[in-house]
Protein backbone atom coordinates (compact mmCIF):
# COMPACT_ATOMS: atom_id res chain seq x y z
CA UNK A 1 0.00 0.00 0.00
CA UNK A 2 2.83 2.40 0.89
CA UNK A 3 4.46 1.82 -2.51
CA UNK A 4 1.17 2.59 -4.27
CA UNK A 5 0.68 5.78 -2.24
CA UNK A 6 4.24 6.93 -2.94
CA UNK A 7 3.83 6.25 -6.64
CA UNK A 8 0.57 8.22 -6.67
CA UNK A 9 2.25 11.07 -4.80
CA UNK A 10 5.09 11.08 -7.33
CA UNK A 11 2.62 11.30 -10.22
CA UNK A 12 0.84 14.23 -8.56
CA UNK A 13 4.12 15.96 -7.82
CA UNK A 14 5.34 15.48 -11.38
CA UNK A 15 2.08 16.95 -12.55
CA UNK A 16 2.84 19.89 -10.26
CA UNK A 17 6.22 20.23 -11.98
CA UNK A 18 4.43 20.24 -15.33
CA UNK A 19 2.34 23.10 -14.01
CA UNK A 20 5.54 24.83 -12.93
CA UNK A 21 6.77 24.68 -16.51
CA UNK A 22 3.78 26.83 -17.45
CA UNK A 23 4.98 29.65 -15.21
CA UNK A 24 4.31 28.66 -11.59
CA UNK A 25 7.13 28.02 -9.12
CA UNK A 26 8.03 24.40 -8.35
CA UNK A 27 6.87 23.98 -4.75
CA UNK A 28 8.08 21.56 -2.07
CA UNK A 29 5.96 18.63 -3.28
CA UNK A 30 7.05 19.29 -6.86
CA UNK A 31 10.75 19.24 -5.96
CA UNK A 32 10.48 16.08 -3.86
CA UNK A 33 8.27 14.49 -6.51
CA UNK A 34 10.85 15.17 -9.21
CA UNK A 35 13.53 13.42 -7.13
CA UNK A 36 11.32 10.42 -6.38
CA UNK A 37 10.40 10.23 -10.06
CA UNK A 38 14.07 10.47 -11.00
CA UNK A 39 14.91 7.56 -8.69
CA UNK A 40 12.06 5.45 -10.13
CA UNK A 41 12.78 6.19 -13.76
CA UNK A 42 9.69 8.40 -14.13
CA UNK A 43 11.70 11.60 -14.66
CA UNK A 44 15.02 12.48 -16.27
CA UNK A 45 17.93 14.82 -15.61
CA UNK A 46 17.59 17.71 -18.07
CA UNK A 47 20.46 18.13 -20.51
CA UNK A 48 20.86 21.70 -19.23
CA UNK A 49 21.41 20.64 -15.61
CA UNK A 50 24.82 20.26 -13.97
CA UNK A 51 25.06 16.74 -12.53
CA UNK A 52 27.55 14.92 -10.31
CA UNK A 53 27.80 11.39 -8.94
CA UNK A 54 29.99 10.72 -5.92
CA UNK A 55 31.70 14.06 -6.42
CA UNK A 56 32.52 13.71 -10.11
CA UNK A 57 30.73 15.10 -13.17
CA UNK A 58 28.24 12.81 -14.88
CA UNK A 59 25.50 12.83 -17.49
CA UNK A 60 21.93 11.59 -17.46
CA UNK A 61 22.82 8.50 -19.46
CA UNK A 62 25.80 7.55 -17.29
CA UNK A 63 24.44 7.69 -13.74
CA UNK A 64 23.95 4.75 -11.40
CA UNK A 65 20.23 5.54 -11.56
CA UNK A 66 20.00 3.90 -15.00
CA UNK A 67 18.44 0.47 -14.62
CA UNK A 68 18.06 0.42 -10.84
CA UNK A 69 15.18 -1.53 -9.28
CA UNK A 70 13.50 -2.17 -5.93
CA UNK A 71 13.69 1.55 -5.22
CA UNK A 72 12.53 2.66 -1.76
CA UNK A 73 12.70 6.27 -0.59
CA UNK A 74 13.02 6.48 3.20
CA UNK A 75 13.72 10.19 3.63
CA UNK A 76 12.74 13.45 1.93
CA UNK A 77 13.94 16.90 2.97
CA UNK A 78 12.83 20.27 1.59
CA UNK A 79 11.60 23.62 2.86
CA UNK A 80 8.47 25.26 1.52
CA UNK A 81 10.25 28.47 0.51
CA UNK A 82 13.49 27.02 -0.88
CA UNK A 83 14.68 25.98 -4.33
CA UNK A 84 16.34 22.72 -3.24
CA UNK A 85 15.32 19.24 -2.06
CA UNK A 86 17.02 16.00 -1.02
CA UNK A 87 15.86 12.40 -0.85
CA UNK A 88 17.60 9.31 0.53
CA UNK A 89 16.74 5.73 -0.28
CA UNK A 90 17.85 2.22 -1.14
CA UNK A 91 17.77 0.22 -4.34
CA UNK A 92 19.42 -2.53 -6.31
CA UNK A 93 21.70 -1.39 -9.09
CA UNK A 94 21.59 -2.74 -12.62
CA UNK A 95 24.28 -5.18 -11.41
CA UNK A 96 21.90 -6.51 -8.73
CA UNK A 97 23.98 -5.13 -5.85
CA UNK A 98 22.10 -3.34 -3.05
CA UNK A 99 22.97 0.29 -2.44
CA UNK A 100 22.12 3.29 -0.31
CA UNK A 101 21.72 6.55 -2.19
CA UNK A 102 20.88 10.21 -1.79
CA UNK A 103 20.01 12.81 -4.42
CA UNK A 104 19.94 16.60 -4.13
CA UNK A 105 18.40 18.93 -6.68
CA UNK A 106 18.16 22.67 -7.13
CA UNK A 107 15.45 24.26 -9.24
CA UNK A 108 16.30 27.44 -11.09
CA UNK A 109 13.14 29.08 -12.21
CA UNK A 110 10.98 26.26 -13.47
CA UNK A 111 13.48 23.46 -14.14
CA UNK A 112 16.15 21.45 -12.28
CA UNK A 113 19.53 23.15 -12.69
CA UNK A 114 21.61 20.93 -10.35
CA UNK A 115 21.47 17.21 -9.59
CA UNK A 116 23.88 15.73 -7.02
CA UNK A 117 23.90 11.94 -6.60
CA UNK A 118 25.60 9.92 -3.89
CA UNK A 119 25.53 6.13 -4.08
CA UNK A 120 27.34 3.64 -1.87
CA UNK A 121 27.48 -0.14 -1.96
CA UNK A 122 28.76 -2.62 0.58
CA UNK A 123 32.53 -2.26 0.87
CA UNK A 124 32.56 1.40 -0.22
CA UNK A 125 31.96 2.68 3.31
CA UNK A 126 32.56 1.45 6.86
CA UNK A 127 28.84 1.20 7.70
CA UNK A 128 26.32 -0.53 5.46
CA UNK A 129 22.85 -1.77 6.44
CA UNK A 130 22.42 -5.53 6.95
CA UNK A 131 19.26 -5.40 4.83
CA UNK A 132 17.22 -3.03 2.71
CA UNK A 133 14.84 -1.19 2.49
CA UNK A 134 15.41 1.02 5.53
CA UNK A 135 12.79 2.23 7.97
CA UNK A 136 11.52 5.78 7.46
CA UNK A 137 11.96 8.08 10.47
CA UNK A 138 8.64 9.91 10.45
CA UNK A 139 9.93 12.57 12.86
CA UNK A 140 11.72 14.22 9.95
CA UNK A 141 8.39 14.58 8.14
CA UNK A 142 6.49 15.95 11.14
CA UNK A 143 5.78 19.65 11.57
CA UNK A 144 7.16 21.18 14.77
CA UNK A 145 4.74 23.12 16.96
CA UNK A 146 5.30 26.84 16.24
CA UNK A 147 6.18 27.46 19.90
CA UNK A 148 9.03 24.93 19.66
CA UNK A 149 10.51 25.90 16.30
CA UNK A 150 14.08 27.12 15.95
CA UNK A 151 15.08 30.03 13.68
CA UNK A 152 16.95 28.97 10.55
CA UNK A 153 20.22 30.61 11.58
CA UNK A 154 20.15 28.82 14.93
CA UNK A 155 19.46 25.44 13.27
CA UNK A 156 22.49 25.96 11.04
CA UNK A 157 24.50 27.01 14.11
CA UNK A 158 23.52 23.76 15.89
CA UNK A 159 24.64 21.67 12.93
CA UNK A 160 27.85 23.71 12.69
CA UNK A 161 28.49 23.10 16.41
CA UNK A 162 28.19 19.36 15.76
CA UNK A 163 30.64 19.45 12.83
CA UNK A 164 33.01 21.71 14.81
CA UNK A 165 32.75 19.23 17.69
CA UNK A 166 33.80 16.41 15.37
CA UNK A 167 36.90 18.36 14.35
CA UNK A 168 37.77 19.03 17.99
CA UNK A 169 36.73 15.56 19.28
CA UNK A 170 34.66 17.47 21.81
CA UNK A 171 30.87 17.55 21.85
CA UNK A 172 30.46 19.67 24.98
CA UNK A 173 29.17 22.66 22.99
CA UNK A 174 26.73 20.68 20.83
CA UNK A 175 23.07 21.30 21.73
CA UNK A 176 21.50 17.83 21.88
CA UNK A 177 18.84 16.00 23.86
CA UNK A 178 19.90 13.13 26.12
CA UNK A 179 18.06 10.59 23.96
CA UNK A 180 19.38 11.85 20.60
CA UNK A 181 20.52 9.06 18.30
CA UNK A 182 22.59 9.06 15.14
CA UNK A 183 21.82 6.71 12.23
CA UNK A 184 24.39 6.33 9.44
CA UNK A 185 23.47 4.41 6.28
CA UNK A 186 20.68 2.79 8.27
CA UNK A 187 22.95 1.72 11.14
CA UNK A 188 22.34 3.28 14.56
CA UNK A 189 25.69 4.41 15.98
CA UNK A 190 24.63 5.59 19.45
CA UNK A 191 23.08 3.83 22.44
CA UNK A 192 23.68 0.30 21.12
CA UNK A 193 25.80 -2.65 22.23
CA UNK A 194 28.16 -2.16 19.28
CA UNK A 195 28.34 1.62 19.55
CA UNK A 196 28.43 2.43 23.23
CA UNK A 197 28.96 6.20 23.00
CA UNK A 198 26.60 8.02 25.34
CA UNK A 199 24.85 10.00 22.62
CA UNK A 200 25.05 12.45 19.73
CA UNK A 201 27.46 14.78 21.53
CA UNK A 202 29.90 12.04 22.59
CA UNK A 203 32.47 12.91 19.96
CA UNK A 204 35.71 12.07 21.73
CA UNK A 205 36.05 8.86 19.68
CA UNK A 206 36.34 10.85 16.44
CA UNK A 207 39.90 12.06 17.01
CA UNK A 208 40.79 10.59 13.59
CA UNK A 209 38.66 13.29 11.85
CA UNK A 210 40.68 16.52 12.09
CA UNK A 211 38.85 18.40 9.34
CA UNK A 212 35.26 18.78 8.14
CA UNK A 213 35.45 20.65 4.84
CA UNK A 214 33.24 21.92 2.02
CA UNK A 215 30.26 22.43 4.30
CA UNK A 216 26.92 23.38 2.75
CA UNK A 217 23.36 23.65 4.08
CA UNK A 218 21.04 23.19 1.08
CA UNK A 219 17.91 22.51 3.18
CA UNK A 220 16.88 24.57 6.21
CA UNK A 221 13.24 23.81 7.04
CA UNK A 222 12.01 25.72 10.09
CA UNK A 223 8.50 24.23 9.93
CA UNK A 224 9.76 20.66 10.30
CA UNK A 225 12.87 21.54 12.30
CA UNK A 226 15.19 19.97 9.74
CA UNK A 227 18.56 21.20 8.53
CA UNK A 228 20.66 19.15 6.11
CA UNK A 229 24.43 19.51 5.90
CA UNK A 230 26.61 18.25 3.05
CA UNK A 231 30.32 17.98 3.83
CA UNK A 232 33.45 15.87 3.58
CA UNK A 233 35.33 14.49 6.59
CA UNK A 234 39.07 14.28 5.97
CA UNK A 235 40.62 11.18 7.59
CA UNK A 236 44.44 11.26 7.16
CA UNK A 237 44.79 7.69 8.42
CA UNK A 238 47.10 6.14 10.98
CA UNK A 239 46.87 4.73 14.50
CA UNK A 240 44.86 6.73 17.00
CA UNK A 241 44.29 6.48 20.71
CA UNK A 242 40.63 6.85 21.57
CA UNK A 243 38.87 7.19 24.90
CA UNK A 244 35.49 5.46 24.81
CA UNK A 245 33.47 5.29 28.03
CA UNK A 246 36.65 6.03 29.95
CA UNK A 247 38.62 3.20 28.33
CA UNK A 248 41.68 3.90 26.17
CA UNK A 249 41.86 1.91 22.94
CA UNK A 250 44.00 2.01 19.79
CA UNK A 251 42.58 1.74 16.29
CA UNK A 252 44.04 2.00 12.79
CA UNK A 253 42.30 4.08 10.11
CA UNK A 254 42.99 4.01 6.40
CA UNK A 255 43.33 7.45 4.74
CA UNK A 256 40.17 8.62 3.02
CA UNK A 257 37.54 11.33 2.87
CA UNK A 258 34.01 10.59 3.96
CA UNK A 259 31.31 12.28 1.85
CA UNK A 260 28.12 12.86 3.85
CA UNK A 261 24.61 14.15 3.44
CA UNK A 262 23.54 14.55 7.06
CA UNK A 263 20.10 15.60 8.32
CA UNK A 264 19.48 17.02 11.80
CA UNK A 265 16.05 17.15 13.46
CA UNK A 266 15.93 20.13 15.83
CA UNK A 267 13.26 20.99 18.40
CA UNK A 268 13.56 23.76 21.02
CA UNK A 269 17.02 24.54 19.68
CA UNK A 270 18.36 21.04 20.37
CA UNK A 271 19.27 18.19 18.04
CA UNK A 272 16.95 15.23 18.71
CA UNK A 273 18.00 12.92 15.85
CA UNK A 274 20.70 12.68 13.16
CA UNK A 275 20.31 10.71 9.94
CA UNK A 276 23.22 10.43 7.50
CA UNK A 277 23.94 8.92 4.09
CA UNK A 278 27.65 8.56 3.37
CA UNK A 279 30.41 6.91 1.32
CA UNK A 280 34.20 6.85 1.15
CA UNK A 281 36.22 8.84 -1.37
CA UNK A 282 40.00 9.15 -1.80
CA UNK A 283 41.55 11.50 0.76
CA UNK A 284 41.05 15.10 -0.33
CA UNK A 285 38.76 14.23 -3.23
CA UNK A 286 36.34 17.01 -4.23
CA UNK A 287 32.65 16.47 -3.64
CA UNK A 288 31.68 18.42 -6.73
CA UNK A 289 30.07 21.63 -5.45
Amino acid sequence: MRTILLAAAAVLALASCATASKGMACDRDCRIGFLEGLARGEAAIPATATATENGGPTSAAATWLTGIRKVDVHAAYAAEDSDQAIIAGTAEGADGKPAVFAIRTRFEGQAPSEVEIMVTRNGEVSLFPPGIPLKRDIRFDALVDPSRRTPAKDMVAAAEAYLDGLEASDGSKVPVTADCNRVENGVQTTHTARFVEAGCNSLEAFVYIPEVRDRRYPVVDEERGVVVAIAAFNIPGGDYKRIINGQETMRHYEPRSLYLIEAFKIIDGKIVQIEATMRNLPLGAPIGW
